[in-house]
Formats: structure tokens, C-alpha cells, sequence
């Protein structure tokens, strides 16, 4: 008892041996020296009777069924009606003809479905009421090839006729040339099509359950099969293909069935027969009984060892499935009780230490990655205000070389509010109404350089004054419309700034009626913001200001560029409003 129970307590390998040993060698040798010792002889015996039955009645009615099709091609080939109609100048008249003696032909043959003879000039006949097909699936690869050549070639049509709309019946359609006997040149093919319900009914002989029967052209093609399974059909084709079958009986020995094989003498077609070795069985009760109580037994076996082992040995299993899903989650707190001293049970405890490992280190790449992305955001921030600073000087120096003192007093004055709003005590976020006093007293300074050069709105929807928004970042857009929309227009432009909520979302909006943008260049900035690369124009502008929103708020969030030539351009910032909540201004 002490050496089972340590046994079973050994490594995961000798156990599964030992389960593998129990559950397979003892059923299958007893079973297996059963059936080969007592059903030899029977399975042999039967399976000559059935070949027999395959060889006689299927084969020879399947040539019958060829040898029809050969007739009729044959007749319609020297029919002398046909071979006068090939000179009617009238082409109604010469299908109306031609459908017409095709259809008599036809009358002494129950097993073909339809003739059809197309001709070189066009012209297409046939014997049966269905009209023609929009497009004739007939390839002229195919057309020609049967013209040209003697052989009549044999093709499976699984979905309808390739000639005539034949409500989808499937058919084996033999492709063969069409000469005219007075200048022995081809001039056309004959298509003869037997519906394959037929030939299924030619082929309907009793095999037993679940065998099968194929029918196969000379290349070993599939042409029709009694019933339909991917698997047989599959072995079929490949057992005509690799082996050298005769037309006398070939019996091919498989492990659960026997495959039949014969060709067809008249037409070189093979017939290849499943015949399941179960079937073979039936007249021996004594044996199956025997092989059942053995299965019965395995099978009992297999399901009452199997589920205790399963459990004892998948129990630990899921326990570490279960665990590596919470980590997967982000829960590395999880627990995972180390209950086998196994290599199950080491491999436990290792995960679990593991697990303490990748919490600790993804703790570390956070906070280096959020330490990284501040420093980028700063950096972006930093490079805006030399920026601004020295255009607005330039301004200011503009006036005073003009002469234009007080209009310079003012600008200076609005440079002091416009620098007092945006160091805001060293904050990098402040409400979105000090952003907009900002843009105002830049847009007052652009006012006063420009003087009657463009007219300026600004819209603050109420409820959005006291959120939060990085600072400067109205202020790139604006100089930039300035610049790039309104200066180079030759009129007086009008300038919008909007900021509202939209969607949940913070949206700041500059537009212009200025110059637009040219659609190749419009291209190029809307491809460069979809690949979320940094935008390189002269100065910082946009770009500056699409880096930092996507640092702060994700690649969801951003800048979206709407312009027309000659019409305008607007600017669009979409911003999260959860930054700091909400403040009273």
C-alpha cells in the first residue's frame, strides 16, 4: 500500500506513464488479438463477394450509361440534317433547326439530361427547354481543347449545367469535337450532360452503413460519389492516383475498412468502394458480442480512472490558471497556495514569486515613464515663450520706429496682462477663462500692429470658463492664422476664436476666412497628426501645441485641420475636461 501511494506521489512523467499504461495496452491487446484471431477469415471472404456485386452491376451499368453518351455524340456528329444546317445563312432558322433535331436525337436516350452543340461561329443549339446562360461557363481553353482533339473529355458540374440555366441539378457534362464531314475540319463541340442523380442511382448498392462508393475519371478526378464525406473521398482520390489499378478486382487492406477498386473497360473510369470491416461482421454474433463486452469494459475503465485522475492532477492546474489571469488583470496581489511538493507545486511557487518581481519592476517603469513624459511636456511648454516674446517685441519696435508712441504704450501695457496670465504663479494648467483673456490681449497687440488688416470674435461658452486647460495653447494657433491666413490675403479677413463644450469634451476652435490651405500641403499636416508624428513648419506652432496635448491626454485627443483654398481655415483642439475639475472665475 506504501509503495502505491508513493507511486503516485512520484513525478508528473511516471504517473502519466502509468495512466497511459493502465488505460490503453491491457483493452487493446485482449481486443485486438480477438478480432484478428476469430474475423480473419470472415472479412476476407466478404469482402470477394461484395467486389463482386461492385464489379457486375455498377461497373457494367456505368458503361452503359458512357457507351450511351458516346452513341449520341456519334450520331449528332454524322446526323445528316446537322451537317446540312451548318450551311443555313439564315441563323434563326438554322437553331430553330438545330434545337429541333437535337431534341429528336435525344428522345431514345433516358440517361442523358441534354445535348448542346456549339459552333465556331457563334451559334449554340439545344435539345431541352431551358433557356441559355447569360455567360456560358465553357472556358475557351476547354472549347478549344475538345475541338481539337478526339478524346471527349468528362467534367463534374456540381452547380448546373455550364450551358443552359438547369435550376442548379448537377450534371457530368462530356466535352467532345464536332467536324464537318464535307471538309473533315472541326467546327464546333458537342456537349452531352448526364444529370449526376442518375448516376447516383446506378450507383445506389447496398455496402452497409456508413461505406461509400466514388466514381473516378482516367486522371483520377472525382466525378461522383454516393455519399458526400470530405475524408473518403480524399482517400479515394489518392489511392487512384498512386496506385496501378486494373480491370480485374484490387482489394486494399485498411486498418477500420477495406478499399475495392476496378476500372471500367469501356471507359477507363474507376469505381473505388469504402466497405467498412463492422459490416463484414454481421454474421458472426459471437464476435461482436465478444468485442463489445471488451469495449464496454475499456470504456468503463478509461471513464472511472480517468476522472480521479483528472481531477487529482488538474486541480493544481487550474489553481495556477486562475492566478495568471488575476496578474493578467493587474491584480499581483492575488494568492496561489503551494499545496505539492511536486514539480507541479515547485513550478507554483516559482510563479508566484515572479509575479512579486513584475509587480516591483512595473511600479519602476511607471514612475521613470510619467517622470519622462513631464519633462517632454515641459520642455514642448518652454520652447512657446521665447517664441511669442520676440514676435510681440518685434511689434512693439515696429510702432516706435513708426512713431506711433501711444499706440506702443498700449501694446506694452497688453504684453504685461498677456505675461501676467500665462506665467500664472508657475502653473502649467490654469481655467480656461485666463486662457481666453490671454488670447485676447495677444489678439490686442496683433490688432494694434495690424491695424485694419482683420476684425477678431471670441466666443466662451459659460459653463466652461472655470475647467482647466494647459496654458498656451490658443496662442501658436492664432499667430499662425495671422500668418499663414490672414497676412497673405488681399483683403480684410475676420478671425474666430471659440471655446464651448462638445461631446463631453473641451473643444477650442480658431477659424479664419484668410488665404486656406493648398490641399497637398492639408494632406500632408491631416497625415502627420493621424501618425501622431511631430509637425515640421517654420517655428513651433502646431506641432508644439498637437505634442503637448498628446503627452497629456492620449492619442485620442488632439488637433483636427479643416480648410479650404480661398475660403479659410479652422483649427480644432479637442481636450479632456478632467484636469483639476471644475473652478470659479
Amino acid at each position: 500500500m506504501r509503495r502505491m501511494k508513493a507511486l503516485f506521489q512520484s513525478s508528473v512523467g511516471v504517473r502519466l506513464l502509468l495512466y497511459f499504461t493502465l488505460l490503453m495496452i491491457i483493452p487493446l491487446a485482449v481486443a485486438g488479438w480477438l478480432i484478428y484471431h476469430v474475423s480473419d477469415t470472415r472479412m476476407s471472404s466478404s469482402a470477394l463477394r461484395l467486389s463482386s456485386q461492385i464489379m457486375h452491376n455498377v461497373s457494367r451499368d456505368l458503361d452503359g450509361m458512357i457507351g450511351e453518351a458516346d452513341e449520341l455524340a456519334a450520331q449528332i456528329r454524322s446526323d445528316a440534317l446537322i451537317q446540312e444546317c451548318l450551311y443555313e445563312t439564315d441563323e434563326s432558322q438554322l437553331q430553330f433547326k438545330l434545337n429541333g433535331r437535337l431534341k429528336q436525337l435525344c428522345q431514345h436516350y433516358d440517361m442523358i439530361s441534354g445535348a448542346y452543340l456549339l459552333l465556331d461561329n457563334g451559334v449554340a443549339a439545344k435539345s431541352r427547354y431551358y433557356s441559355f446562360l447569360d455567360e456560358i461557363i465553357l472556358s475557351e481553353e476547354l472549347y478549344f481543347n475538345a475541338r481539337n482533339h478526339a478524346a471527349t473529355q468528362w467534367l463534374a458540374c456540381l452547380d448546373g449545367s455550364m450551358i443552359v440555366n438547369n435550376l442548379g441539378d448537377s450534371v457530368l457534362s462530356a466535352v467532345s469535337s464536332f467536324s464537318s464531314v464535307e471538309t473533315g475540319r472541326p467546327c464546333g463541340v458537342i456537349i452531352i450532360e448526364v444529370k449526376i442523380s442518375a448516376i447516383r442511382r446506378i450507383m445506389q448498392v447496398d455496402l452497409g452503413e456508413n461505406s461509400n462508393l466514388f466514381l473516378l475519371d482516367r486522371g483520377g478526378n472525382l466525378l461522383c460519389e454516393l455519399s458526400q464525406d470530405d475524408n473518403q473521398s480524399e482517400l479515394a482520390v489518392q489511392l487512384a492516383r498512386s496506385e496501378a489499378i486494373g480491370e480485374q478486382l484490387t482489394v486494399y487492406d485498411k486498418e477500420n475498412f477495406f478499399v475495392i477498386c476496378g476500372r471500367m473497360p469501356a471507359s477507363g473510369w474507376t469505381v473505388v468502394g469504402l466497405v467498412y470491416k463492422d459490416f463484414l461482421r454481421e454474421d458472426s454474433r459471437q464476435i461482436l458480442q465478444t468485442v463489445l463486452w471488451i469495449a464496454a469494459i475499456a470504456v468503463l475503465t478509461n471513464l472511472v480512472v480517468s476522472r480521479v485522475l483528472r481531477a487529482y492532477e488538474l486541480r493544481p492546474i487550474q489553481a495556477m490558471m486562475g492566478f495568471v489571469q488575476q496578474v493578467e488583470t493587474g491584480n499581483f496581489e492575488a494568492e496561489l497556495q503551494v499545496v505539492r511538493e511536486d514539480e507541479i507545486g515547485a513550478l507554483a511557487a516559482s510563479m508566484k514569486n515572479m509575479a512579486v518581481h513584475i509587480n516591483e519592476l512595473m511600479g519602476t517603469i511607471r514612475h521613470e515613464q510619467e517622470r519622462l513624459r513631464w519633462a517632454e511636456y515641459k520642455a514642448l511648454q518652454a520652447q512657446i515663450n521665447p517664441h511669442f516674446l520676440y514676435n510681440t517685441l518685434d511689434s512693439i519696435a515696429w510702432l516706435i520706429w513708426e512713431g506711433e508712441n501711444e499706440r506702443a504704450h498700449e501694446m506694452v501695457t497688453a504684453l504685461t496682462c498677456f505675461f501676467r496670465i500665462g506665467l500664472s504663479r508657475g502653473s502649467d494648467f490654469i481655467p480656461v477663462a485666463d486662457e481666453v483673456r490671454h488670447i485676447e490681449s495677444y489678439l490686442r497687440i496683433q490688432k494694434l500692429r495690424y491695424r485694419k488688416s482683420f476684425d477678431y470674435s471670441i466666443y466662451l461658452e459659460e459653463r466652461v470658463r472655470g475647467y482647466l486647460t494647459p496654458k498656451l495653447l490658443l496662442q501658436p494657433l492664432v499667430e499662425n492664422a495671422l500668418v499663414h491666413g490672414i497676412r497673405p490675403a488681399e483683403k480684410k479677413c475676420h478671425l474666430f476664436v471659440n471655446v464651448l463644450e462638445e461631446k463631453g469634451d473641451l473643444v477650442m476652435e480658431v477659424r479664419d476666412d484668410g488665404i486656406g490651405i493648398p490641399p497637398e500641403k492639408l494632406k500632408a499636416l491631416t497625415d502627420t497628426l493621424a501618425k501622431r508624428e511631430r509637425i515640421r513648419t517654420q517655428g513651433y506652432g502646431l506641432g508644439n501645441v498637437n505634442d503637448r496635448i498628446h503627452i497629456l491626454a492620449g492619442a485620442e485627443f488632439g488637433m483636427q485641420i479643416i480648410s479650404e483654398p480661398a475660403l479659410g481655415t479652422s483649427v480644432r483642439l479637442r481636450l479632456p475636461k478632467t484636469w483639476g475639475g471644475y473652478h470659479d472665475v
